[in-house]
Formats: C-alpha cells, sequence, structure tokens
C-alpha cells in the first residue's frame, strides 16, 4: 500500500531505526526513485527530537560528497511529521553486502581491505573537513550505491571488489548522532553502535574527531576478521583503537596512509645506475666482505672489534662484513629469513615520548649482527637495547646480520612515538 507526502509517492519500508523509518519513494516531478526518511509519530511532538531530526539534513548537506548520502528536499506530513528525502542506495548496506559473502565463505583480501578503507576515508575525511564528528559510524550506516556517470572518471581506476564492485561506491549515512565542535567543546553523551563505539562515547565524556578514528578501526578490523593478511595491519588497527585518544592516528588522512602501507605490496626494485667510481667502491667493498665473511669469525672478530671501536669505524663491527655493504645504500630490503638463519625483534608498537623501550634481537643461525637505533647509533652483538624518545613521530629500530654463507637478513619493527 502506497501513501503521498506532497509529490512523493510512498512504497515500502526499507529501513528502520529507533526514531524514523526509511521508505522507498518516487518523485513524481522528477520521475526518479528516492528514499523518504519519515520521523515516527510518537517523536514528531518532541522539539528536541525534531530539530536533531531536520538538524540531520542540514548536516548531510553541509558535507556533501560522492560518499556521502545526498539531500534533495525537507518536509513535513498533514501528521506534523518531518521527513528528508535522500538519495535512494539502489546496493543495500555493507553489513548486508557482508552477510551474504560471509555466508558464502568468503574471505576480505588486501585488495578488498583497501578498497574499503580507501572510500570509507574519503567519507569520513569530508565528515571532519565539515567541522562535525558522525559517532556513530557502524556497518548499517554505510551503503552501497550505482556510481553516476559523473563519476565515470573515478570508477574507472576503482578496484573491482566482491565488497564494493567497480560500478558501486559506498556513502555515508544517518548524521543522526553527529557533533557540531564549532558549538560546543565536545562533551557529549554516550551514543554509537556496540561494537563500534569508541571508550569516550559509552557515558558522558569529551570527543573529537579521534572517535570516527577508532570507529573506523574497528570497521576495518570487523571486515578482514578470519582473513590472512599482514600483521602490520593488526598493528595499525590497534593504534586506531587505543583507548587514549591521543595515541590514535591524528586524522583520517594519516589512518588511510598507515593502512595502505601495511596493505600495499611491495614496490619493485628498480636497479639504480651509480657513477663509474660509486660502483667501484661497491664492488671494492663487496669483495672484501664477501672475503670476510667466508672466514673464521670467533677470536678474529673480537680483535677487530676491539680494535676499531674506538675509532667509530662502524662498518668494522661485526666482523667486519655486515654494514661493509649496508654502509651504502642497496636497491631492496633483505629478507629477515634464508634457510635455517633468521633474525626478528620483539618490542612495543607504541610508547610516549620520554618512556624507555627494551627491544629484544630474537636471532637464530647466526653468530653476529648489529643493531640501527633512531639516534644513527650501532650496537654490535647485544641481545637487547633500550631507546628513550625525545619526541613524537615515528622511530625505527633496525637490526642486520648474515648468514653463514654471507647473504644478509634484515628486519625493521616500527614504533609509533606519542605526548
Amino acid at each position: 500500500m502506497t501513501t503521498r507526502l506532497a509529490h512523493y509517492q510512498v512504497g515500502e519500508a526499507i529501513g528502520a531505526g529507533s526514531f524514523a523509518t526509511v521508505h522507498r519513494a518516487v518523485d513524481e516531478r522528477l520521475n526518479d526513485t528516492v528514499a523518504i526518511k519519515i520521523l515516527a509519530e510518537n517523536h514528531s511532538l518532541n522539539p528536541e527530537i525534531r530539530e536533531r531530526f531536520i538538524a540531520e539534513g542540514r548536516s548531510l548537506r553541509r558535507v556533501g560528497g560522492e560518499h556521502v548520502i545526498t539531500v534533495y528536499d525537507v518536509g513535513e506530513s498533514e501528521r506534523f511529521q518531518p521527513y528528508l528525502v535522500l538519495e535512494l542506495a539502489d546496493r543495500g548496506s555493507v553489513r548486508d553486502r557482508l552477510d551474504h559473502l560471509w555466508g558464502n565463505g568468503w574471505r576480505a583480501t588486501a585488495d578488498d581491505a583497501l578498497a574499503f578503507a580507501r572510500q570509507l576515508a574519503v567519507a569520513v575525511a569530508a565528515v571532519h573537513q565539515a567541522g562535525l564528528v558522525h559517532r556513530d559510524l557502524s556497518p548499517g550506516n554505510l551503503l552501497l550505491t550505482h556510481r553516476s556517470p559523473a563519476s565515470a572518471e573515478d570508477s574507472s581506476g576503482a578496484a573491482d571488489s566482491a565488497l564494493i564492485r567497480a560500478d558501486e561506491r559506498l556513502v555515508l549515512a544517518d548524521l543522526g548522532m553527529c557533533k557540531d565542535l564549532a558549538l560546543n567543546s565536545g562533551v557529549t553523551v554516550s551514543g554509537g553502535t556496540e561494537g563500534f563505539r569508541p571508550p569516550e562515547q559509552s557515558g558522558p565524556g569529551i570527543v573529537d574527531i579521534r572517535a570516527d578514528i577508532w570507529a573506523m578501526s574497528a570497521l576495518l578490523a570487523w571486515l578482514v576478521r578470519g582473513s590472512d593478511l599482514p600483521s602490520a595491519l593488526t598493528k595499525v588497527l590497534k593504534r586506531g583503537m587505543a583507548d587514549r585518544p591521543k595515541r590514535r592516528q591524528a586524522n583520517a588522512q594519516e589512518w588511510l596512509k598507515e593502512v595502505e602501507e601495511a596493505l600495499a605490496p611491495p614496490a619493485p626494485e628498480v636497479p639504480s645506475e651509480p657513477d663509474k667510481q660509486a660502483s667501484a667502491v661497491d664492488a671494492d667493498t663487496d669483495a672484501e666482505a664477501r672475503s670476510v665473511a667466508s672466514a673464521t669469525r670467533g677470536r678474529l672478530v673480537r680483535r677487530l672489534q676491539r680494535a676499531l671501536v674506538v675509532a667509530g669505524l662502524v662498518i668494522a663491527l661485526v666482523g667486519g662484513v655486515l654494514l661493509g655493504r649496508w654502509a651504502f645504500e642497496g636497491s631492496g630490503t633483505p629478507p629477515a629469513q634464508i634457510a635455517s638463519s633468521s633474525i626478528d625483534i620483539t618490542g612495543p608498537d607504541e610508547i610516549e615520548v620520554g618512556e624507555p623501550a627494551v627491544f629484544t634481537a630474537e636471532t637464530d643461525g647466526v653468530n653476529s649482527w648489529v643493531w640501527t637505533l633512531p639516534s644513527h647509533r650501532y650496537v654490535s652483538d647485544q641481545g637487547t637495547v633500550t631507546i628513550t624518545p625525545t619526541s613524537p613521530g615515528t622511530a625505527v629500530v633496525v637490526l642486520r646480520s648474515q648468514t653463514p654463507e654471507g647473504e644478509d637478513l634484515e628486519v625493521r619493527h616500527s614504533v609509533q612515538v606519542v605526548e
């Protein structure tokens, strides 16, 4: 059974929430299918709820963009129920799509996660640039719709993911709980969807855009559950879901950059063309390193280290071989394991400025190794090293070694330093 609202022919309900119901409708003037969100009759006489409902329409118009649902009109029914006329997301919600995919044994790949993260970050960044915090990012509020002809150029580069197909786009909906940071200090009451609600929204507290960073991380973690993806992504999402907001990524762009770095395949190695002098130095250094590497390490290694440490000739540490080649920038990063020889670093992923952090070398099948610390100091053959950062940012601890056959090993451990 259909009803009418002005020149809209209202059809079946396609979604319902605590305060409003969404119907499919036809705009008879434009001959177009739309969605109409109608505030429930029992809430329509509450001035606060009415204003919040209408404010959602204003917020959506304020944000705009291809990845935020479009508002076409606002009106009121004969029963004094305000309604919003919205773009129809004709491909359903992300929750519906994933329920179907998971039911068929699907698991997200890196390409699926990247396609989702990129469009989500664009949508959330638009909300933040409008001075708003969404506060209810959840699978039911992320919708899928077809790409319009106006976005054909953008769609040409879109990945064909099972989650977001090449002819689709992700759109953000439901700004009913959004917070305008320009109007208040960010203090807010509890709200959000269970499982995607940051800790600061579980009760009265101060909320800023990093609340949405937490929810974005929870959404991506939910998407990739059961998938075999790089452990680096887990570190990014763990940071994004830190209990303390200041430990999270500062904004959606930074969050996406870290996600892309964690998931993107390594760039292909491009051989450089060094000048003749640099080539000669490299060749001589390589020949010397190979020669010493094949020699007896024991006592000679220790004697060389003692003789050269005072002079600060780091290249001679660890038998004069490990840094002989690494002092010159090579093409590509050596692996952390070759056959039965391996190295690894255990230690924290996030620390505060001024907080000492201990990192441990996990080695197997190697006799010597060298640490490179963020201060550019080199430490040889120590099982643990300690760093104390003095400023926020990303610090990298590097461990290098060689197999008994003289093949290079390297592992890097990134640490996020927060204030």
